[in-house]
């Protein structure tokens, strides 16, 4: 006689754990803003938690909250804002787990209020932004725009670019003194810049110590020769280059940008640089992103742009999705976020 195989339904087949997830027990996180073109890294990193992913841009706050309805973390980058009208529709949110380490797009004060962690990768593109804005700050060195705006001309002199200056007879000025803006000087050094720097939240003999001249945010602005923006965005930090600070710069100066483009006053720089109270600049990230096509700074021949693209290599957007995702399962399993930015909750 052949043996009969006894029929298992789906309800009894879902009690052997080792074979599938309760349906009950499935978690939900919410992807939102992400800019890597498939979720395969994710997937295979969240699927042994029996995860289900939903994706979407986060473009609204309808949008957000459609897509994470059910979450128990959001998982978000790029421009996203989760907003504490958000937060207060997602009452099985957990945790928000950031793509990057400014974590300015989430309201920190409901989250922590709520008990909800707020996670980042505060230690992935190091190397990358700061290399990034060392070749933004070497092209103007060397004045490459205009160089090869006048090639293309037709013409072959060196009289366009003239003058121009060794880094030894440099100052480079940096604004804000964390992980990049270190990674910075030492590489500036490395080929003869002077650097100053200016940040309150850290020791004078901590800046010393990594080669750089600690100064006062006036001194830095009305003595450097480039200023390099190395701030996370906050409410004293939005505009802190207005036009007041723009009026002290020399006429020869140029400003960088890889961090946050609501640093700077993009008004006041454009007027800045229409007079000739500053030489040029070079933003990798903007107040508006992306900016419109018809934004005036698109096609100021001194200004150089490129597209919130600093923080990219593949390597650093692996680490950056596997770190992410290491947050995730922390909290998914129960546990605390090794990166946890509103330590408050904890409390």
């Amino acid at each position: 006689m052949p043996l009969r195989l006894a029929r298992i339904s789906r309800k009894q087949f879902s009690f052997f754990p080792s074979i599938a997830v309760r349906r009950s027990a499935r978690k939900k996180v919410a992807v939102l803003g992400a800019r890597y073109g498939d979720l395969v890294t994710e997937r295979r990193a969240l699927r042994p938690l029996g995860v289900d992913l939903s994706e979407a841009g986060g473009a609204t706050e309808d949008e957000i909250v459609a897509a994470s309805a059910g979450a128990q973390v959001i998982l978000c980058g790029g421009a996203p804002k989760i907003s504490a009208a958000v937060i207060r529709r997602l009452p099985e949110l957990k945790a928000v787990v950031r793509y990057g380490i400014g974590v300015d797009t989430v309201d920190l004060a409901e989250c922590t209020k709520r008990g909800i962690y707020v996670a980042n990768v505060p230690d992935y593109c190091i190397e990358e932004v700061a290399t990034h804005a060392l070749t933004l700050i070497l092209a103007w060195t060397r004045k490459i725009p205009l160089a090869r705006a006048n090639t293309r001309a037709g013409h072959w002199d060196v009289a366009p670019v003239k003058p121009l200056q060794s880094p030894r007879d440099l100052v480079l000025g940096v604004l804000g003194f964390g992980r990049i803006a270190q990674s910075l000087c030492r590489m500036a050094r490395g080929i003869g810049f002077q650097v100053w720097a200016c940040d309150p939240y850290v020791p004078k003999s901590r800046i010393l110590k990594k080669g750089a001249r600690p100064v006062s945010l006036d001194a830095l602005v009305r003595r450097s020769d480039f200023i390099s923006l190395h701030l996370p965005l906050s409410s004293k930090t939005r505009h802190i280059i207005g036009a007041e600070q723009l009026k002290r710069t020399k006429p020869t100066a140029y400003l960088v940008n890889t961090a946050r483009g609501e640093l700077i006053d993009e008004e006041a720089l454009q007027a800045a640089l229409n007079r000739g109270q500053l030489a040029g600049a070079a933003l990798d990230v903007m107040e508006k992103e992306p900016p419109n096509p018809d934004h005036p700074l698109r096609t100021m021949e001194n200004l150089i742009l490129t597209p919130h693209c600093a923080w990219y290599t593949e390597r650093s957007q692996n680490e950056l999705r596997h770190k992410a995702c290491a947050e995730v399962i922390r909290v998914l399993r129960g546990g605390v976020p090794k990166s946890i930015v509103n330590k408050e909750v904890l409390r």
